[in-house]
């Protein structure tokens, strides 16, 4: 039997996407999978990605440590830096900070896609509380029509350099980015062949810059391994399709590659997808997010229970791989288990391995393969391929601001930008 927790330790490094890393943690993957002996290929795509760089800040004698957003260049930029606490005041206050390097506490990518609009020179964001300073990307749209330098910085480094507001600063960014090959892993577990409908139950294995991704995700990749075991070992009566996406920290590149590649059987065939993204905290809390209808949520949330582990519920999007499917109304329910020590560091180095166990995987595992064996196994296919109304906006506002352009949709748009 496959160790879920020793599978994380194997997999505890950074996993960027068209990195070494990412070859790497394929190769501990596969190695698992030649064991369960089941069917599995490499489906490549294109997508830009970088290596992680590094940057710094000085200002009056002083250097702060800082961390270089994924899809930058080189960087050598002076000029004021501007403290706003909160910085939609730059929004209100157009063109206010023209040829201004922003250092803020409030950064958003809505917010992002108005610096070179409003002429700001660089930005400078400021993490949370007693955590290290997150690893963030530009969108590939973005980097492809050019960005705004920005990077990232402890909140405590952030406070010091609030009270230097006003102040000539000196910035550097080292980092090389470009294009890149990313690789989703696939995996076919054929059923008896009850009906044609196809359930997919997905991942993602990448991480972000500077962290080993151990809750986010690859507690989620484990679970998806040991799903991959429990089929193997006992046929379902419907096809299993287990998807391990990369380049979903880099804006679901691998997911959205995969539905434009196998867009005729997702429109045909696909019923569900079953979407793991954060397990593994040795105390959290757990989580089932259906993208989909109330129906759906009562029929999750029910048969989860049998597991004995408890799951809140909530019918709401999940920011993660489930979102390519929803333009076609392949409802989703996604699994996560969130609140410990190593998910409340997501997207830091904290994200680490020695903040998860054994017990903190088992709820995500239960969960999975008992979704997935009643959903596969049903005399009749339980879920309606729908979404409720109600969404539909969230679904398109989410996905505006992840490709920075209309969706395309199986539906009338809702939403005007």
């Amino acid at each position: 039997m496959i160790n879920a927790h020793q599978v994380l330790k194997e997999l505890n490094f950074e996993r960027l996407t068209g990195s070494a890393g990412e070859k790497k943690a394929i190769t501990v993957i596969t190695k698992y999978l030649k064991q369960l002996k089941v069917k599995h290929h490499l489906e490549p795509f294109a997508v830009n990605s970088f290596d992680t760089g590094t940057a710094s800040i000085k200002v009056k004698g002083q250097t702060f440590k800082a961390h270089p957003f994924g899809l930058s260049h080189d960087h050598k930029i002076s000029g004021e830096m501007v403290f706003l606490e909160d910085a939609d005041i730059m929004l209100k206050n157009k063109g206010a900070y023209k040829g201004k390097i922003i250092l803020t506490y409030t950064f958003s990518r809505k917010i992002a896609e108005q610096f070179k609009p409003g002429g700001i020179k660089a930005c400078i964001a400021i993490g949370s509380p007693l955590r290290q300073a997150p690893s963030w990307s530009y969108r590939q749209k973005m980097y492809a029509q050019g960005y705004v330098p920005s990077v990232t910085v402890t909140y405590e480094d952030g406070l010091k350099l609030s009270a230097l507001s006003g102040s000539k600063i000196d910035l550097v960014i080292k980092q090389s980015s470009g294009k890149r090959t990313g690789n989703n892993i696939v995996i076919d577990i054929k059923g008896k062949g009850y009906d044609d409908n196809l359930t997919l139950a997905v991942g993602h294995y990448d991480s972000v810059a500077r962290s080993p991704g151990s809750t986010d995700n690859a507690g989620g990749i484990v679970t998806l391994l040991k799903a991959a075991e429990h089929f193997a070992k006992n046929k379902p009566q419907r096809d299993l399709r287990i998807v391990m996406f990369s380049g979903e920290e880099l804006g679901l590149r691998g997911s959205f590659a995969y539905a434009q590649k196998h867009q005729k059987e997702v429109k045909e065939r696909l019923g569900l997808v079953v979407n793991v993204d954060v397990a593994g905290d040795e105390l959290g809390k757990n989580e089932l997010i259906v993208l989909g209808t109330p129906q759906l949520q009562g029929y999750a949330d029910g048969i989860t229970r049998e597991t004995g582990h408890y799951f809140r519920t909530e019918l709401d999007i999940y920011s993660s791989d489930c979102m390519p499917f929803a333009v076609h109304q392949v409802p989703a329910v996604n699994i996560c288990r969130v609140g410990g020590q190593a998910s409340t560091m997501i997207h830091t180095p904290g994200d680490d391995v020695k903040h998860t166990s054994q017990r903190g995987l088992e709820p995500t595992i239960a969960a999975a393969i008992n979704l997935l064996d009643r959903v596969l196994n049903a005399k009749i296919y339980p879920v309606n391929k729908e979404i409720d109304k109600s969404l539909r906006e969230k679904i398109e506002k989410y996905l505006w601001g992840s490709l920075m352009e209309p969706p395309k949709l199986d539906w009338t748009p809702e939403y005007k930008k």
